[in-house]
């Protein structure tokens, strides 16, 4: 059997009335649109495994699960999660790298109906906080390393246990003794409490489970929680059902082409949406193997590129540049690849073709394919098709979904090829932002032609074929390495500091991050600029923000720019930034034109 399809991919009988001119462009083994299973996701892979049950399912450095080995041990540490005393409908922090764990708890927690918090295993404590503060979690799993932040806030909120995993609980007695004598020596010691729960231990709660009192969680039902900065760059939770995530699933794999045995490398981190959605759930939904990369380096890539051969890459356009200038990838064969995906980030033409370039001299019969989303639909929602290119276009969108421009602030559509807000509708469109009632109404707007359409906060266009445009985005938010970086976060941890009287972060335009982060401060009279000061501004965005939030450069000012408001003039930053450049010869194309923006009557600034 090579493929799934006929048990997984059905045409819909039922037809959206709406011109999609995009159409044409499907190939002809993509459905305009898909039956999608009353399911979640836990039983789409159960699916998988009940058809062919001995194929690879996850590679993790040496080891390998098949599905029948993956879904036993799903079941189990469901089982384990219940005797704990997780229900249907609780939030479970995961705070995981890419590791076995992370695809064995995510999948159980699916099955018995609670939902997944997403963050990344390397937030500050004061973020772990938040987020589960935020969203009642009174379990938690992380891992060795990142439990000492948790240890931080253990006062401050309410968890009943937390399980602790170690990288070497799937590693063999050789790999583990190398991770111990290497990186797990600076992991300290896991105190013994009765809230804390080894990995191993869980899953021995669970070994003797009759696998028969689960929850049924329906597709409907919400799923995950995902975190991005919604319309105003406030970090947000991002509520996904399983509809959500099968529906892209789904229209990922009809457009990919995914077969049986095919392998992904999962270098997307889970708590991302390109990660969580794509690397892994459709390749498993549709038999793929998934090869798991906790931590990025071009050497261990490398090695592993030339072990597994992998068919499918996905990533941000740090990492085609980064693979493209490896010494250690120069020698790699990439005939054996079938996709190239690049998502989270704008996609430079200057790094598409050096990417192709690089990996057509070493075999490869492919191209880049961009695509465009957001964590309110997963990830992506189109995507740049097979067979036609058209530059600076970020694709046509996926089967099922649906988009429009609106000139910006209202519901009224564009004419082709004129600039406004990117509006999406389809099956994996979000419930809703976590207990934010104004700003889900805000975002999620109905239309008058009945469908509920995503405010995306972004500008573009769309031609007369359905190809869309990205030009930048409306809201104020800095990406950062594939990252959402929101600048209102940053500064309000450092206005929080005695020293700062006011302080404003910007996006600098950067080779290799995109953009990297700048804040310009203005200190209190008391206080006097040191490179001691610096350090202390530092150590307190470390302590409060994630690595990639954590600012890279420090400007101490007099004085701020301000609108005739009264607010700070982020056009006036960018201009001194676009000058700063020029005069240094360096490449300005990804900065944000200030021709795009006009200031309205309450002195903000927004697109023409």
């Amino acid at each position: 059997m090579k493929n799934l399809n006929e048990y997984i991919l059905k045409p819909s009988e039922d037809k959206l009335n709406y011109d999609r001119p995009w159409l044409k462009y499907y190939p002809e083994t993509t459905f305009p649109n898909i039956e999608y299973p009353d399911k979640n996701m836990y039983q789409m892979i159960k699916l998988v495994e009940e058809k062919i049950s001995d194929i690879d399912a996850l590679e993790f450095m040496g080891l390998k699960l098949s599905y029948k080995q993956l879904i036993d041990l799903i079941d189990q540490c469901a089982q384990s999660l219940i005797k704990l005393g997780v229900k249907k409908g609780d939030k479970v922090t995961v705070c995981l790298p890419n590791i076995p764990q992370a695809t064995i708890a995510f999948y159980a927690i699916n099955k018995i109906g609670a939902i997944s918090n997403m963050i990344h295993p390397l937030s500050a404590p004061k973020e772990i906080e938040y987020f589960i503060n935020l969203t009642d979690s009174e379990f938690a799993l992380t891992t060795d390393f990142a439990f000492a932040n948790f240890e931080k806030i253990k006062d401050n909120v309410n968890l009943k246990k937390t399980v602790v995993c170690e990288v070497s609980d799937y590693l063999n007695s050789l790999k583990s003794f190398g991770y111990w004598l290497l990186a797990g020596r600076k992991v300290p010691k896991i105190p013994e409490r009765d809230n804390i729960i080894k990995w191993k231990q869980l899953l021995k709660i669970g070994e003797n489970g009759t696998f028969n009192d689960f929850p049924t969680a329906k597709k409907e039902d919400p799923a995950v929680i995902l975190y991005t900065g919604g319309t105003t760059g406030t970090p947000k939770g991002v509520v996904l059902s399983n509809l959500n995530f099968n529906a892209l699933a789904l229209q990922t794999g009809s457009q990919a082409n995914v077969n049986l045995n095919d392998k992904m490398m999962c270098i997307m981190p889970f708590f991302h949406g390109f990660g969580l959605g794509v690397t892994m759930h459709t390749a498993l939904t549709f038999g793929g193997t998934i090869i798991l990369v906790p931590k990025f380096s071009t050497e261990d890539f490398a090695k592993s590129f030339k072990k597994h051969k992998p068919e499918f890459i996905a990533g941000v356009p740090t990492l085609f540049t980064a693979l493209t200038n490896s010494v250690a990838m120069s020698n790699s064969d990439f005939s054996h690849v079938k996709g190239v995906f690049s998502g989270a980030d704008t996609l430079a033409n200057d790094i598409k073709v050096k990417f192709e370039n690089f990996i057509g001299e070493r075999g490869a019969t492919v191209s880049i394919r961009e695509g465009y989303g957001l964590t309110e639909t997963v990830t992506a929602s189109c995507l740049t098709p097979q067979t036609e290119y058209r530059f600076g276009s970020i694709g046509i969108p996926f089967p099922d979904t649906l988009y429009k421009i609106c000139k910006v602030g209202t519901q009224d559509t564009c004419a082709a090829d004129e600039d406004g807000e990117i509006c999406i509708s389809g099956p994996t469109v979000m419930l809703e932002y976590y207990k934010e009632k104004e700003e889900t109404e805000s975002t999620l707007q109905k239309h008058e032609d009945g469908h509920t359409w995503v405010h995306t906060g972004d500008l573009g266009s769309m031609d007369k074929d359905g190809f869309v445009y990205f030009k930048q985005r409306i809201k104020r938010i800095i990406k950062s390495s594939g990252y959402s970086v929101f600048p209102t976060q940053i500064e309000n941890v450092l206005m929080d500091h005695e020293a700062v009287a006011n302080c404003c972060v910007i996006g600098v335009p950067d080779p290799y991050k995109i953009e990297k982060i700048r804040a310009y401060i203005v200190l209190n009279e008391k206080f006097k600029e040191s490179n001691e000061l610096k350090s202390a501004l530092l150590e307190r965005c470390r302590e409060y923000l994630s690595i990639w939030s954590t600012p890279q450069e420090f400007i101490f000012r007099k004085e701020l720019p301000l609108t005739k408001v009264g607010k700070i003039s982020y056009i006036e930053l960018r201009n001194e930034i676009i000058k700063e450049l020029e005069e240094s010869g360096k490449n300005i194309d990804s900065l944000i034109p200030d021709d795009v923006y006009i200031e309205n009557e309450e002195g903000d600034f927004i697109p023409k």
